[in-house]
C-alpha cells in the first residue's frame, strides 16, 4: 500500500497526539495536592507578653490548636477547719477550628485524640488569667503515646480561658461533695521545630 508523504506526516502526527493525551490523562493528583495531610503544618502561636511565664522553648513550634469545652471538677474538702473547694480533675472536649469533637481532655491533665494517640502532662509554669474569675493560663510538659496528632508533641500551653474558678470557700457541711465549674480554653501543642508525626 503506497502513502504519499503528507499521509505519512499526517498519521504520525496523530499517533504523537494521541502518545501525549494517554500520557496526561494518567498522571494523578501528588500528596501535596490531597488537602489536609501536612502534619508538619505549623499553626500560630498565641500572643504572650514579655514577660510571660508560659512561652514555649525556643526550639519548639506550634502544630497543632485545640479548642476546650467543658468543666473544672472540685471537691469540697475540710482543711484547716475550714472548708475549700479543691481541684480533683478537667473534664471537657477537645474541639477542631470547624467545632467538631475530636478527642478528650481528663485527669491527671491527660490529652486523649480521636485518632487514638494521647498525652499526658504536668503543669510547668502559669500566668495569671487577665480575669480573676477565669483560669490561669498555663504551659506544660507533655509525654505522648501512640500515633496520630498528639505524636512527638513535647509542650503544651491553656490559654484564652474563661471561667473554671469555684468560690475560694465552701460550707463545711458539704464536705465530700463535688462540684462542676464550665469553662473553655484554647490549647496549642508544640514539637521539636522541624519534627513531625509520622
Amino acid at each position: 500500500m503506497n502513502f504519499t508523504l503528507a499521509q505519512v506526516r499526517h498519521r504520525v502526527g496523530l499517533a504523537v497526539s494521541a502518545t501525549l493525551l494517554s500520557a496526561c490523562a494518567s498522571v494523578g493528583p501528588g500528596p501535596s495536592a490531597t488537602p489536609g495531610t501536612d502534619k508538619g503544618a505549623t499553626v500560630a502561636a498565641p500572643s504572650l507578653g514579655f514577660f510571660s511565664h508560659i512561652k514555649a522553648p525556643g526550639d519548639r513550634e506550634a502544630v497543632l490548636k485545640l479548642g476546650a469545652r467543658g468543666a473544672q471538677v472540685f471537691r469540697c474538702e475540710k482543711r484547716d477547719g475550714q472548708g475549700v473547694w479543691v481541684f480533683r480533675q478537667p473534664d471537657a472536649e477537645l474541639l477542631d477550628d470547624k467545632g467538631k469533637v475530636v478527642g478528650r481532655h481528663g485527669a491527671n491533665f491527660s490529652f486523649e485524640h480521636s485518632d487514638g494517640s494521647r498525652l499526658v502532662a504536668t503543669i510547668a509554669a502559669y500566668d495569671d488569667a487577665p480575669k480573676p474569675t477565669d483560669l490561669r493560663w498555663l504551659l506544660m510538659t507533655t509525654r505522648s503515646f501512640g500515633t496520630g496528632a498528639f505524636e512527638g508533641v513535647t509542650h503544651a500551653q491553656r490559654v484564652n480561658t474563661a471561667g473554671g474558678t469555684p468560690p475560694t470557700s465552701c460550707d463545711l457541711a458539704l464536705a465530700g461533695r463535688v462540684r462542676r465549674i464550665d469553662f473553655t480554653a484554647d490549647f496549642i501543642f508544640y514539637r521539636p521545630r522541624g519534627a513531625s508525626a509520622q
